[in-house]
């Protein structure tokens, strides 16, 4: 594999406190070090001051948990949707008022949970279907799409653990790399706005655009990868539906770049992602966007 560096390499801390309040497990991203418990006796205040660690807060229910979040400009996602301790989840609170708001992110794509080589790719019905199916519940929502996030266990890592060329990771358009010790909002911002691609490190898409207006739009895509690419495809949803249209890619050489532009009918549509997969089923995709 070639040698490609990131222009910033950040690892974003994330919580998996799996609040049961919510159901399933969970990811919480906060700009700063935000200090609570899970539990909230009767009679406990929702905040108190502590002389040590300033605000703690103490959450008893999902309208507290929502309100943490509301509080200090907080994020969270499904962590392993589908599987483990996200069994049922995250279709088992889709109409829940937490997951239709916008501090609810969506779903995490590892690429080390619900593997089948049977699939044409890659996580196919763990996180795309899930993403896909909750993107067509919102639309006409008001609320911002739903997106993937790379997610990984760091557990206990030793010298010889690689975590950039190991595990699958997202580059953010960032004007600048925060460091650990300021405030994460940019990163958080940028994860909302879903100004990002996600890749398991063999296939880049440094530039990524949807063009035209009215019913006459282009994908148009700057990738770059190591293996040989088996397809391309622009996938989207119309509210009630997923369809696709693949294009085969197996003529590219390995070790290539190019710019895809690829014409689509919007015409009802009510969004569209893109992504790339190549020979050894590794993928690189963006997000979905809304087309209304």
């Amino acid at each position: 594999m070639r040698n490609i560096r990131p222009p910033g390499l950040i690892l974003a801390d994330r919580e998996e406190p799996s609040f049961r309040y919510f159901g399933g497990h969970q990811n919480f991203m906060f700009p700063k070090r935000v200090y609570y418990s899970k539990v909230r006796k009767e009679g406990q205040p929702f905040t108190e001051r502590d002389p040590i660690y300033g605000t703690v807060y103490h959450v008893g229910s999902a309208a507290d948990v929502q309100q943490l979040l509301d509080g200090e400009n907080g994020y969270w996602n499904t962590s392993h949707p589908r599987t483990k301790g996200s069994t049922g989840y995250p279709d088992g609170y889709w109409d829940k008022p937490y997951a239709r708001n916008d501090r609810y992110l969506g779903v995490d794509f590892t690429q080390a949970m619900g593997v089948d080589l049977s699939d044409k790719r890659m996580s196919e019905w763990r996180s795309f279907d899930a993403i896909d199916t909750m993107n067509n519940l919102y639309t006409n929502s008001g609320l911002r799409p739903k997106n993937l996030l790379t997610d990984i266990d760091t557990y206990q890592q030793g010298p010889e653990d690689d975590l950039y060329a190991g595990y699958q990771v997202l580059y953010l358009k960032l004007d600048r790399v925060p460091r650990s010790d300021e405030d994460w909002s940019p990163i958080l911002q940028v994860i909302r706005d879903g100004s990002y691609f996600s890749t398991t490190g063999e296939i880049l898409i440094s530039n990524y655009a949807v063009e035209g207006s009215g019913n006459r739009r282009m994908i148009s895509a700057d990738v770059e990868w190591t293996f040989p690419l088996e397809f391309v495809e622009v996938v989207w949803g119309d509210g009630k539906k997923v369809d696709r249209q693949i294009l085969q890619a197996t003529d590219l050489p390995p070790f290539g770049k190019k710019r895809f532009s690829i014409p689509f009918d919007a015409a009802g549509k009510s969004w569209v992602r893109f992504a790339v997969w190549d020979s050894a089923g590794d993928p690189g995709f963006v997000n979905a966007i809304w087309l209304k």
